[in-house]
Formats: C-alpha cells, sequence, structure tokens
C-alpha cells in the first residue's frame, strides 16, 4: 500500500512537459497580508490563465525567471553548433529541470570492448521557492537509457563542469561560465573524455560474479531503502535490469552474459530515476553520485 502511494505521488508531481510551460509570466510582489519578514514577499505566477501562489519569502530572496535562465543556455548552445535533444520536468511548477542530451558523435564514447555508447549530458535545475539550487552540471547518458550518467567528483572539480548560481547577478554570469565550458570541452574534448570516461573504465574492468551481493552491499552501504513486499523486490528489479543487458535481451552491446561494475552501477541508476523512487530529481542525482562514488572506492 505504502509502494502504490509513494508511486501516485511520485507521477503527481514530476512531470514531463514542454519549454513553454516553464516560461509563465512570474513576479514578486508585496504579501498583502500581516506578516513576519521572512514572508514579506510573494512569488506568483499565471499558470493555465489563473494566478498561483508559488512562494512567501524575504525582500532577500532574488528572483530570477526561467524565461531568463533556460532559453539563454540554449543560446548558447547553439552558438557552439551543439545538437542537443532537450527533456523539461517540473515539480508543482515551483522546481525545475532540463536535461541536453547532447547527441553530436564526435563527443560520443563507446565503452571498451562493447558497442556501450555514451554521450554528453548538461543538466540544469532551478526553482522559485528555493528547495532546488540553481546549477548546471555535465554528466553522461547511455543511448541504450536516457538516464543521466554522473562523473566523478575529482574530475568534476578539476575541469570546472559544475556551475552553481544564487543571486541574480551569479546566475546571470553563469552563462559565461557555461560558454567557456563548451569552449573548454571543444578544443580538449579527447583529453577531458579520456578523463571523465577512465571511471567508468574502472568499473567496468570489475567483473562481478555474485550480482545480488553486491547489489545489496552498494544499497545498504548508501542507505537506499529495499522494497520487499508481494508485488514488488527492488534487488530482483535491479538485478533483472542488469542481467538483461548483460544478456543482449533488448540491444547485444558485447557483454556476453557477464556482469561488471558498470552494468550494475547502471541497473541502480536506472532504479533510481524510476518511478519506483519519489525523490525530486537532485536528491536522485545527489543519490547516484554517492553510490557511483561508493563503488569508485569499494571494490
Amino acid at each position: 500500500m505504502e509502494t502504490e502511494v509513494a508511486e501516485k505521488k511520485q507521477k503527481a508531481e514530476t512531470k514531463i512537459c514542454s519549454l513553454n510551460d516553464l516560461l509563465f509570466p512570474v513576479e514578486m510582489i508585496d504579501n498583502p497580508r500581516n506578516t513576519n519578514p521572512e514572508y514579506c514577499k510573494v512569488v506568483t505566477g499565471i499558470i493555465g490563465n489563473q494566478e498561483m501562489d508559488l512562494n512567501y519569502c524575504s525582500d532577500r530572496y532574488a528572483l530570477v525567471p526561467n524565461a531568463n535562465i533556460f532559453p539563454k543556455i540554449e543560446e548558447v548552445l547553439g552558438g557552439h553548433t551543439v545538437n542537443f535533444v532537450p527533456e523539461y520536468k517540473h515539480i508543482n511548477n515551483v522546481r525545475f529541470y532540463a536535461d541536453y542530451q547532447i547527441n553530436d558523435p564526435r563527443y560520443g564514447y563507446k565503452m571498451n570492448g562493447t558497442t556501450d555508447t555514451i554521450q554528453p549530458m548538461l543538466r540544469v535545475q532551478h526553482s522559485y521557492n528555493g528547495l532546488t539550487k540553481y546549477r548546471i552540471v555535465f554528466g553522461y547518458f547511455r543511448l541504450i537509457c536516457s538516464n543521466g550518467l554522473v562523473i566523478a567528483v575529482e574530475e568534476m572539480k578539476q575541469y570546472n563542469l559544475v556551475i552553481v548560481g544564487k543571486h541574480t547577478e551569479a546566475i546571470l554570469h553563469s552563462f559565461d561560465e557555461l560558454n567557456k565550458m563548451l569552449e573548454n570541452f571543444g578544443q580538449n574534448a579527447k583529453q577531458i573524455t579520456n578523463a571523465l570516461t577512465a571511471k567508468y573504465e574502472l568499473l567496468g574492468g570489475r567483473w562481478v560474479a555474485n550480482v545480488e551481493d553486491r547489489v545489496t552491499e552498494v544499497l545498504k552501504a548508501n542507505k537506499i531503502a529495499m522494497v520487499d513486499t508481494s508485488k514488488f523486490n527492488t534487488l530482483n528489479d535491479i538485478v533483472g535490469r542488469v542481467m538483461s543487458e548483460a544478456n543482449g535481451e533488448k540491444r547485444d552491446m558485447g557483454y556476453d552474459g557477464r556482469v561488471n561494475d558498470w552494468l550494475i552501477y547502471n541497473g541502480i541508476n536506472q532504479y533510481l530515476n524510476s518511478e519506483r523512487t519519489i525523490a525530486a530529481p537532485d536528491k536522485k542525482m545527489e543519490d547516484d553520485s554517492k553510490v557511483f562514488e561508493y563503488m569508485l572506492q569499494h571494490a
């Protein structure tokens, strides 16, 4: 029963949408009610021709409309002739996400000895209620599965592949930083790609004899709840995903029935990003990063 409620909550909150759905008019006005200074302002939006209160905040809050963010990011991508496929999501019209899948084959990478191909992805997040911090982060996605893949924290810092903004000035400056990031990647694509994918290859080089034990270890170490009911079992779900890819049931990628840590990481990644988990996309990415870093450090 609890799992069914969680599923309904997830479907109701995180919605795939169009860019226009993110660009509704928004403004910050004085709160007409008597209140304390922390709630003296109201962020309101016009959604479906109806006004909606989105956030109650102090006058220190800096409102940056989505219309000043997502189109600008796409303008920067277009300026670098980057071909991308976007996917937009929102939670209750206050938390916003965009994944930009970069499909240029020049930047693709195949895992050693396989046809398992990954491509770069930019993930952007923003909110009107402060629950999701504005951020642009570089990552990857697999052609077989569009879920975003995190990169190692060490390389993320080394190559300045995450951009964070809190106030208006910092957010507007982030477009210049994104431009520099794309310029750097374009000029040093091979070097950066090799550095980032080396950690994926580290997982790819670790063959796993007991898949269930390894999945259980990783989930428990990262405090990821394991559901076990008559209708659903987390362990069976992840192991099923892993073995399906290893056996080439949907697409033969050359694993010949063998399982490595790379496939296990992706099986857990797919579970975390499925409708079985109700966390917001930024929390899912945080959990994904913890799993990835743990697996890198613990063979």
